[in-house]
């Protein structure tokens, strides 16, 4: 009888362990905070949101607010896109095949995301998740990317077989399709609408782009026809593009002796029996077939790879065109920041360099002191700088050149090791770094206005009236932002707190007021203040300037950002005068 009890308590064990293993895939147990505990800290809950995870080993890995939306990631490669006012959903995509792969913060204009995922790029349409292109690096990425409204800027690592450390690849934005305009004038209604003798079918500029369907490569490289399944119709398509090779492959040269031509001379046998690939080409002869004078077919790629490269036929996909490259024989540390008219990188050799967006021209190379650690904060035109010495250097970013290097306008003794982004708003500068705490600096002249305790070194978000931290041990404090507790010692303490210990992914919010906690089994909570001057977002930070032009249909003057260009009014005829 012992025997069978055995057995029946072996499989109820073995008919658990699935349950089991489905209860431990997280490893937090992160809810929603009380909402009475947040009251006392005047705070609210605006939103919830949940993000699948896939096994234990899969947490969400790169959150960011970027405008009104918000970007989330997961190890596994999923990329969501939501409302950053309300949590929605808006879409969502798998990148690769669901494996556990590096990941690296996106990077967004107007009209694009930016993704990089091992060796390829993903570029989205924001708010509908189109994809615009998949286009292949041909290196991994190194660190994310920047971009603006002219084109991206990717950090990736160098090719095989090349010298150096890391490149800077820049892609000019894929040009649209555009639809021609009908001609007439606008709103005239006596005027008839003529054709404009230019305008070009948008359709017949798609399909120089891909093959139909309907159609196949003739050996005419460059040619599209009618598929012969097409019972008598004819089709004439237009010219696509260069996708294929104008020259015939090797196998159907009459000689292997260039000049290479179509003649038919004196044939000559295929390559294969060759013994070099090496000018003048010969033939072995009986007492030579046993000597190897050359590495083989396999080992001499580089002609004949790009032979078959030119044989291929396929459409190629639509990718970015490439701007410039420039090669470094140094590490790039964190992603590009960009200005109007330069790209600017830190690299491991405590070096800043500045490019120009153009052409790639050196304009600024600036050696500091101390190793950078960690990714400048940005506001306008001005870089913040952390040092591992414990500085914090303020530098212009749209001037400085070779010969007095960057322009520096202060720098401020911060303490620590200031290994985090410094946090920036309209008034102050908050530096921070591990065990060193957070440090409140006047961005005008670099003073020090407070310092918190060593033990609070994470900064996640500010308003106007305080700043929210989070110390080792995880918990939620609440500091004054303007003014120290002790104006002697320029210490500060916080005001209320509240254990968030269970949220152990650190978030800052630089696009607005409100705070974003995390946890790594996809639980997301978006609080704010109370004051109904929060009820819509805040903008704490100040953006950074990177475009050489505003925006089309946006007014610049102060005082009307964001807000659309009214057309002007028509001119009324002037009223006849008395008399006449």
């Amino acid at each position: 009888m012992w025997h069978r009890s055995a057995i029946a308590a072996l499989l109820s064990l073995i008919a658990t362990l699935p349950a089991s293993a489905q209860v431990n895939n997280v490893y937090s147990r992160a809810i929603p905070p009380d909402k009475v505990a947040l009251e006392r800290l005047n705070l609210k809950v605006e939103w919830t949101a949940n993000i699948p995870v896939e096994g234990r080993r899969d947490s969400l890995t790169q959150i960011q607010v970027i405008g009104d939306q918000i970007f989330v990631q997961t190890r596994t490669g999923l990329l969501i896109a939501g409302d950053a006012l309300t949590g929605q959903l808006q879409w969502f995509v798998q990148l690769g095949i669901g494996d556990y792969s590096n990941t690296y913060p996106v990077a967004a204009n107007s009209q694009y995301v930016y993704v990089m995922h091992v060796t390829k790029m993903h570029c989205f349409h924001r708010y509908t998740g189109v994809v615009e292109y998949v286009a292949e690096m041909g290196a991994p990425a190194t660190v994310g990317p920047a971009a603006d409204e002219s084109g991206v800027y990717c950090v990736l690592g160098l090719r095989t077989g090349n010298s150096g450390s890391h490149r800077i690849a820049v892609y000019d934005l894929v040009r649209p399709i555009a639809i021609s305009q009908a001609g007439g004038k606008p709103g005239d209604p006596n005027k008839p609408v003529e054709k404009d003798p230019r305008a070009v079918n948008p359709v017949d500029k798609l399909i120089t782009r891909y093959a139909p369907e309907n159609m196949y490569r003739t050996t005419i490289p460059d040619i599209f026809e009618p598929s012969r399944t097409s019972a008598g119709r004819s089709l004439e398509a237009p010219i696509g593009g260069n996708t294929g090779s104008k020259s015939p492959s090797l196998s159907a040269l009459p000689r292997v002796t260039p000049p290479y031509t179509m003649e038919r001379e004196t044939p000559t046998p295929s390559v294969t029996i060759l013994p070099s690939l090496r000018q003048p080409y010969h033939l072995r002869n009986d007492f030579q077939k046993d000597i190897q004078r050359t590495p083989s077919l396999g080992v001499i790629s580089s002609s004949l790879s790009s032979s078959n490269a030119l044989g291929d036929l396929r459409p190629k996909s639509v990718g970015p065109p490439l701007r410039w490259e420039f090669g470094l024989t140094s590490r790039v540390l964190f992603p590009p920041f960009l200005t109007p008219t330069r790209v600017w990188v830190t690299t491991n050799g405590q070096s800043v360099l500045a490019l120009n967006k153009r052409d790639k021209k050196i304009e600024v190379s600036q050696k500091l002191a101390d190793p950078i650690s960690a990714m400048p904060g940005r506001a306008g035109l001005s870089v913040y700088v952390p040092l591992g010495s414990g500085y914090v250097v303020a530098v212009e970013g749209s001037s400085g050149n070779l010969d007095g290097g960057a322009n520096i306008l202060w720098r401020a003794p911060v303490g620590g090791i200031a290994n985090r982004t410094p946090f920036v708003t309209d008034k102050f500068v908050y530096a921070s770094g591990d065990n060193s705490g957070v440090v409140c600096v006047d961005r005008k002249n670099g003073d020090i206005v407070w310092r918190s305790d060593d033990s609070a070194d994470h900064l996640i978000a500010a308003n106007q009236e305080f700043v929210y931290l989070r110390d080792r041990q995880g918990k939620f404090l609440v500091y004054d932002a303007k003014r120290p507790t002790n104006a002697k010692t320029l210490r500060s303490a916080p005001l209320a707190g509240l254990d968030l210990a269970e949220f152990n992914i650190n978030v800052v919010n630089t696009a607005s007021d409100r705070i974003i906690l995390a946890a790594d089994n996809g639980l997301i909570v978006c609080l704010r203040d109370l004051n109904p001057k929060y009820a819509r977002p805040f903008q704490i930070c100040p953006e950074a300037t990177i475009n050489a032009a505003p925006k089309g249909g946006v007014e610049t003057k102060p005082g009307t950002e964001g807000e659309p260009k009214k057309d002007p009014e028509p001119k009324k005829d002037p009223e006849p005068k008395a008399g006449n």
